[in-house]
């Protein structure tokens, strides 16, 4: 077919589409396509979504909108400019006018049918129990710019096509992205078999905590006996039972980073072996265990894994005893941070963007402080904003923030110190990690250390995994193969 006779065909769709009006059927689609002018349909959308805390949800959110970003750039730079196609003309419109203003941009293809289907595509790939809902939604938004007389059917057509190859690209990137922040734990397995008896200790706060149910089921189809299920509160008794057992269970953390690092505390140093089921937002141990964030999954590698021995770091507290950590330990703005991620009433008010609105307030109103850093060969005296000492090669979630070499097997910790920076030099820092390149960030230093001693001048607080422990000075120390670990087959 030529050139002319799809132009005719284009024509004779777009009038009979026009012939189909309806007083009732003008309000709908006229109120479609206003809806996701600037794509704040689809924005709206992905808050709900993220809304929910859950992982699936928030990647699938993540996937759509970046599917968006993707088809606008294609359609409204390139695309647009090569084709230079006009507006449908009023007589297009078998007598009757458009029911919205004529954009002043080039018509061939429709910007609003792109990025509707790259939003429905993105999100229907990391969620494919949304797309009842998303696809049709996606498509009443498409034909509603036939169908008000501002596109033809054809940039409709391939504006849709582009969103749903956008969409495509962008689930994939987003996909690699989680599995490139999962690291591979380098050490040798174990001459031990998993235990078919385990004990769960749960948080009812996790973020994806209603997943539990599922992934429990799966568990125990798969031949795994659990006993037992206690909550974090009750620490103390699995304690009590993992050191009164002659054959000591499979303890199973189901939960987030602070319900592993309260398991692993409880059994450092005994014979006992640690699973993880990860039910949290960021999920940094079972990242750096090589552990898939999502639950079912992370079920598979209980059952079916191996064992292996993992560093775990201790500090302590004046006037305390001794704690066992795996993930990480801060001070200053990330403290600052959690107090406000883990009030109850802001996480009731905006359930999963309470991270961000967090970080927001808590960077607005801290201060830095000044510290001293303390180490085998020598000390340092800095003005700091957040200090971290880590024992997981991955801290801050899905970007992966870490010290270059960092290793659950290394018998070291890595120290971040983190200077007051400006919005162009945090910026950078956040972009050189995100890519892996770790270059030198004035004001941001990191080091290794088998031990570290940490003072300020005034009184700062200590958080584990987001609880809060006590006050500065510590000491933290490096305990190399302390605990035993379920992790993915090599």
């Amino acid at each position: 077919m030529n050139r002319a006779k799809l132009a005719r065909l284009d024509r004779k769709l777009l009038a009979a589409a026009i012939r189909r009006r309806s007083p009732a059927s003008n309000r709908i689609m006229t109120s479609a396509s206003t809806a996701a002018n600037r794509s704040m349909l689809w924005v709206a959308i992905a808050g709900a979504l993220t809304a929910t805390g859950k992982r699936r949800p928030r990647s699938a959110a993540a996937g759509g909108m970046l599917g968006i970003g993707v088809a606008a750039t294609l359609v409204n730079g390139p695309l647009k400019f090569a084709w230079r196609r006009d507006r449908p003309p009023s007589m297009a419109h078998g007598g009757g006018e458009p029911l919205l203003p004529l954009p002043r941009t080039f018509s061939f293809p429709s910007g609003h049918a792109a990025s509707a289907f790259a939003f429905a595509t993105g999100v229907s790939r990391a969620l494919p129990e949304a797309t009842p809902a998303v696809v049709p939604l996606a498509a009443a938004v498409a034909y509603s710019r036939v169908h008000t007389g501002v596109h033809y059917p054809s940039d409709v057509a391939v504006g849709a096509t582009v969103g749903a190859a956008s969409g495509l690209l962008a689930a994939q990137v987003v996909k690699r992205a989680r599995q490139r922040s999962v690291q591979q734990v380098d050490a040798p397995a174990l001459d031990t078999v998993t235990p078919r008896r385990a004990v769960l200790l749960t948080s009812a706060d996790s973020g994806a905590a209603d997943e539990l149910d599922v992934a429990r089921e799966a568990l125990e189809a798969a031949g795994l006996d659990i006993e037992k299920v206690f909550a974090v509160e009750d620490v103390d008794e699995l304690r009590e039972l993992v050191h009164a057992s002659a054959e000591p269970p499979l303890v199973i953390a189901a939960g987030g980073d602070g319900t592993v690092g309260c398991a692993a505390n409880a059994i450092t140093g005994t014979p006992a072996l640690l699973a993880v089921l990860p039910l949290g937002t960021s999920n940094d141990v079972a990242r750096s265990l090589g552990i898939s964030p999502d639950p079912l999954e992370a079920a598979g590698v209980i059952v079916d894994g191996q064992v292996c021995e993992v560093d775990v770091a201790r500090v302590c507290v004046d006037g305390q005893q001794p704690r066992t950590f795996v993930n990480a330990a801060t001070a200053g703005l990330n403290v600052a941070f959690a107090r406000l991620a883990t009030t109850s009433s802001l996480r009731r008010k905006f359930g999963g963007l309470t991270y961000p609105i967090a970080a927001a307030r808590a960077l607005r109103s801290y201060e830095p402080f000044e510290c001293t850093i303390e180490r085998d060969d020598g000390e340092e005296t800095l003005s700091a904003v957040h200090v971290s000492v880590s024992n997981a090669p991955v801290f801050g979630g899905v970007l992966g923030m870490r010290v270059p070499g960092a290793s659950l097997t290394d018998g070291l910790l890595d120290v971040i110190a983190v200077e007051r920076l400006s919005i162009a030099r945090l910026v950078l820092a956040v972009a050189d990690t995100v890519i892996g390149r770790h270059d030198p960030v004035h004001g941001v230093h990191a080091m290794r250390v088998r031990a570290v001693h940490i003072r300020a001048a005034s009184g700062q607080e200590i958080a584990l995994d987001g609880e809060v422990i006590g006050e500065l000075p510590a000491r933290f120390e490096a305990v190399p193969r302390g605990l035993r670990v379920v992790v993915p087959r090599a």
